[in-house]
């Protein structure tokens, strides 16, 4: 039986992963909220059942990102998720026998608040996995409720959302139809390199826990006082007696009532008061076992099925959207909603008329959750609707059937694949999307990547056609032009490498000096891309397809004619710092340091950096809290090994 569990538990990671994998990288979901959701559940609870647990578990990593241009400050204590479920019997086991605190789980961006001697010394985000975040205190001291000065002497970090309220949502999006949760209007106030005083003055901040607490406080209940009387807003929250009923409980839920909220909220946190109790429960790498949230179970609402709207994507895959009479949900009025893939439409079996039960999944999302008739009558076009071709199917690795239009010469496909390329993280060509490539296209002014450098040949006729005039030829050829000296990063983005983002795109960028020379003769000779730290296997095999096709290389060869990229130079012998040329590997924590740029630093250096110690490693830096057998292994191998201040000292004589 526990064979089974084991093979199930590494059959859901690996469903898990995939379902990332389409989400982030490939834009093309292959199964709903709710379905995820359901997956994570049950890998939860087979770990707790069969005490087993992969270090590949996606029930290990906290989710958040870094901005590039924001200075990235280390946690003091890592910020754990939350152990999340929509069953309220959970709770009642949770809190069986126990004094429990009651809170709302506000929607927001969560913060770090760091008072030194009274005074606001700095605001971090929770960044990356809860370890490294972002400095945003110069726009959190413009929030309306952050003391700037507390009584308070000692050092103090305050954790907290900052949230902005459904009334003041509504009030900064009047002509915005971009922004359509208060969630992001806030974490992109908070996270913009420059401060804007009119948004951020709009933000509120609720604090819900203290990190160094010198004040020997017993409860929860009385640290949040404590936060309250030094002139924070905390966040809302009732205390539940020890030997609570359970009708106690549920009627304590039920005062949290989200519709009459000011502020967004996706759940209820429900946390043991006794704060010594709690600590002694430990915590999990993903999250703190002094807590858990009951997350709100969807509003479902009635409607009825109209249709299918199908749509190709740059990679040929074909989207399938539903279309059903409109209906009102979360304050706006929703009439589509994507089927994620071929196999999610036949298990709907979906029919004109049939009757749906559709919701917002996390209150943003349109998802059908069910098809309550079930005639399944409706058959799906068997062509293209750009090109007209025939559509085939095709399966996933995990058996998932989608829709592909395998036409080269799809308008569709070669649009949407050139307005990547003017995307703002590749080239950046401002003006041209992917449907004015589309009307480039269909007359025939524009076939591949590099014509779009000479639209010059067509200039009267583009300035003639409707929707364009000679000012947008203008603006659109100034853009054009201005892109022309780009990087390796951009460029590798931009030309459609399946698996290839961003972060990855500047990894190999740096490796290679952003050389595209350097990194066309590494393909050449097969070197192997996943030695580089940060680069998977996965990625390594998907370049060297894309770089065998030849029907895409006549889409981004004749590019290269008409961009430069900006080249940083190698690493000089005459300055060699025992790195040059060597194998290492880094594990632990090097003080000031993200693990991107220490690689980066290593790579200047003329240094392969890889990911596990072998035979082949000539050198291992130990920082702080090695994970793994790295540092065992290498004892045992006989690898020179540096510690973080003798790597930070060669630093220092370079610098």
């Amino acid at each position: 039986m526990k064979s089974n569990n084991v093979s199930r538990m590494k059959e859901l990671i690996a469903r898990i992963r995939e379902a990332d994998l389409a989400y982030f990288q490939s834009d093309s979901p292959i199964m709903t909220d709710r379905e995820y959701d359901a997956l994570m559940e049950e890998l939860q609870n087979l770990e707790e059942t069969t005490g087993i647990s992969f270090s590949n578990s996606p029930l290990k990593k906290v989710a958040g990102e870094i901005s590039r241009e924001l200075k990235q400050v280390r946690h003091t204590k890592p910020m754990r998720s939350i152990k999340k479920t929509k069953n309220i019997l959970d709770v009642k086991e949770f809190s069986k026998e126990r004094e429990i605190i009651l809170s709302w789980k506000l929607d927001g961006l969560t913060l770090v608040l760091r008072y030194e001697n009274g005074l606001l010394k700095q605001a971090i985000t929770r960044g990356r996995d809860g370890i490294v975040g972002e400095d945003v205190t110069h726009t959190v001291r413009l929030f309306r409720n952050v003391p700037e000065k507390i009584s308070c002497k000692k050092d103090l970090e305050v954790r907290g959302e900052g949230v902005i309220s459904w009334k003041d949502f509504e009030l900064l999006t009047k002509n915005d139809l971009n922004q359509t949760h208060p969630r992001n209007l806030a974490a992109g106030t908070v996270r913009t390199v420059k401060a804007d005083w009119g948004k951020c003055s709009h933000l509120d901040f609720f604090a819900f826990e203290s990190i160094q607490d010198d004040e020997n406080h017993v409860t929860k209940e009385e640290q949040l006082d404590y936060l309250s009387g030094l002139g924070f807003s905390v966040v809302p929250h009732k205390v539940l007696s020890k030997y609570h009923e359970d009708a106690s409980l549920n009627f304590a839920i039920r005062e949290f009532d989200p519709e009459a909220f000011d502020y967004p909220a996706d759940g209820l946190v429900v946390e043991y008061n006794d704060l010594a109790y709690g600590k002694s429960l430990g915590a999990t790498r993903h999250h703190e076992n002094n807590k858990i949230a009951l997350k709100w179970e969807d509003a479902l609402y009635p409607t009825v099925f109209r249709g299918v709207e199908l749509v190709t994507t740059r990679t040929g895959l074909v989207s399938l959207v539903a279309i059903f009479d409109p209906v009102m949900i979360e304050g706006t009025t929703v009439k589509r909603a994507s089927i994620h893939n071929l196999s999610a439409f036949e298990e709907l079996r979906l029919g004109i008329g049939d009757t749906l039960s559709v919701y917002k999944a996390n209150m943003i999302i349109p998802q059908i959750a069910e098809n309550l008739t079930q005639s399944g009558t409706f058959v799906l076009p068997t062509k293209c609707p750009s090109c007209g071709e025939k559509l085939t199917v095709k399966y996933s690795s995990g058996g998932i059937k989608n829709l592909y239009c395998h036409n080269e010469g799809c308008i569709s496909r070669n649009a949407q694949k050139i307005a990547r390329l003017c995307d703002k993280e590749a080239l950046n060509i401002k003006g041209i999307s992917a449907v004015t490539l589309e009307t480039l296209m269909t007359f025939g002014w524009v076939r591949n990547y590099r014509d779009l450098y000479h639209l010059e040949d067509y200039r009267d006729e583009i300035a003639g056609a409707q929707g364009f005039g000679i000012a947008k030829y203008n603006e659109l050829k100034e853009a054009i032009e201005a892109s022309r000296k780009s990087s390796l990063d951009r460029f590798l983005v931009g030309i459609s490498i399946p698996l290839m983002g961003p972060q990855a795109a500047k990894i190999i960028a740096q490796y290679f000096y952003g050389s595209w020379d350097q990194f066309e003769e590494a393909i050449r000779k097969h070197f192997s891309f996943s030695h580089i730290e940060g680069i998977s296997a996965a990625l390594e095999q998907s370049i060297y397809k894309w770089y065998e096709d030849k029907n895409e290389e006549m889409l981004w060869r004749p590019l290269l004619t008409e961009l430069s990229f900006s080249e940083r130079p190698s690493f000089d012998p005459a300055r060699d710092t025992g790195f040059y040329d060597v194998n290492v590997v880094v594990t632990g924590t090097i003080s000031g340091m993200t693990r991107e740029q220490i690689t980066e630093v290593l790579t200047l250096m003329g240094a392969v950096v890889s990911n596990t110690v072998s035979k082949k490693t000539d050198i291992l830096i130990v920082g702080s809290m090695p994970g793994g057998n790295k540092l065992g292994k290498a004892m045992e191998l006989g690898t020179k090994i540096i510690t973080e201040s003798e790597f930070a000292k060669t630093l220092q004589a370079i610098s």
